[in-house]
């Protein structure tokens, strides 16, 4: 299945900023991140536009809207240089013939999704802020470091329109984290040193 579908990708560079589709947009195939990576929007009924995730290296996206046929429901940006694997519809309509069991891995994959969604949620209702955070960038070291040690190219203001929290509070608290030796900040970046850390604070009783 793996080789199936390589030797159908279409790898395309993608420069920062690049639409690769915009909400409301029919689903042609889905989509892939080689190198770099992408941001995820959802579009409010007011007209604005919420980062909700980024997709790094290895990601999958935009298969939700492929297994239902329908339209796209978010938005996808390229946040930097990236190279972006494109499969065309055509291409996984002549895979399932001899593979139908592809669709069974799509379906494993939304519900995967889904999962993170509504983990992110409920952490939104319940967790404090620290915890949040911590979470959110244990989470992030799978694409960039598979659960270790890592540099995630995140900015402090992105991860603010992430987690919806202000700049000065998600500041306060990496600078917490930092202290505690779990993160370092730096220009663009926030390098992970210590992601079980993360994950305890995360996981840590709340009051």
């Amino acid at each position: 299945m793996r080789e199936a579908i390589a030797s159908h990708a279409q790898i395309t560079p993608a420069e920062t900023g690049h639409w690769i589709y915009d909400t409301g947009d029919e689903a042609h195939g889905l989509y892939g991140v080689l190198s770099g990576s992408v941001k995820t929007h959802v579009l409010l009924d007011n007209g604005e536009s919420v980062p909700i995730s980024i997709s790094g290296p290895g990601t999958v996206f935009g298969y939700a809207a492929q297994v239902l046929g329908g339209r796209r429901v978010t938005t996808a940006i390229a946040r930097e240089r990236s190279e972006v694997i494109f499969i065309p519809q055509h291409a996984l309509a002549a895979i399932v013939q001899d593979m139908p069991e592809l669709w069974l891995h799509f379906a494993e994959l939304a519900t995967e999704q889904l999962v993170w969604a509504a983990r992110a949620y409920a952490e939104r209702l319940r967790l404090p802020p620290r915890a949040q955070i911590a979470s959110r960038l244990y989470l992030y070291t799978f694409p960039w470091g598979e659960g270790g040690p890592a540099v995630l190219p995140i900015t402090q203001n992105e991860l603010s329109e992430l987690t919806g929290f202000s700049r000065k509070t998600v500041n306060l608290i990496l600078r917490d984290l930092e202290e505690h030796k779990l993160i370092e900040t730096g220009y663009r970046h926030i390098n992970v040193i210590d992601p079980a850390g993360l994950q305890r604070v995360a996981l840590a009783p709340t009051e």
